[in-house]
Parts: C-alpha cells; structure tokens; sequence
C-alpha cells in the first residue's frame, strides 16, 4: 500500500533532489506532506473533487493505483520552484487525465415538447425544435 510518505520521496526523486536509497529529513517531508494537502485541496478549483481531507505522512494514498504516478509528477512539478531544480518533464498530461477521471456532468432537465409542433408567434409562423 502507497503512503502520502511514498509520494512525497518519489516526488523528491522525480526532481533529483534525492538519491535512490535516501530518506527525506524531516523538514523536507513535512514541506512535501504540506504541499501534497494543498495541491490535492486545490484541484477542487479546477473540478476535480477528490473529497480529499489533508493527510499526514503516514497516511494511505485515498485514490486509486492508476492515480499514484501522476500524483508523483504533479507534486514534483509543485515542488520543484521551491529547490530552485529546473522541470525536466511535464505534468500538464497527467492533470488532464485526473479532471477527465473526476469530471462530473450534471443533469439538466429540458422540457418536453412536441418536436413538431407548429406555433404562432407574432404573426410568423415557426418550429420548435
């Protein structure tokens, strides 16, 4: 099982600001645990509602398997200014993929008519279509 504690050291590796077999020390993993609350808080301004409540580093990841690596880059591209490292990779890719996942379309009602009834209407003639 993936832990809030596992994204945020793959994201640290993503920007090669740790080396394979490294620990994060403890304020960069609660630098990296704080921006992960808010970059997931933040995806509801763009529709992406993953009802998500802040997690702490020992935390499991809430979403899915499929969600794991893009949340990974979209952190390291959200950390990224931070330790002044320049993004050799882009992240938009994967944020489109999660607002398709988390799309939600609301009914809308439409009124029910006869499709071919004709009407009057100042004097002219119409359809409703």
């Amino acid at each position: 099982m993936t832990t809030a504690l596992d994204i945020v050291t793959q994201a640290s590796r993503k920007n090669g600001i740790l080396a394979r077999g490294e620990r994060l020390e403890a304020e960069a993993a609660a630098d990296g645990i704080f921006a992960l609350n808010a970059m997931m808080h933040a995806w509801q301004l763009a529709g992406i509602d993953t009802t998500h409540s802040d997690l702490s580093l020992e935390d499991l990841f809430p979403l899915g398997p499929q969600f794991i690596e893009g949340t990974v880059y979209l952190l390291a591209s959200r950390m990224a200014p931070e330790y002044t490292v320049p993004q050799s990779f882009d992240a938009d890719d994967w944020f489109r993929k999660f607002q398709a996942a988390y799309l939600v379309i609301t009914p809308v009602a439409m009124p029910e008519f006869d499709r071919m009834q004709s009407y009057y209407a100042g004097g002219k003639r119409g359809r409703i279509f």
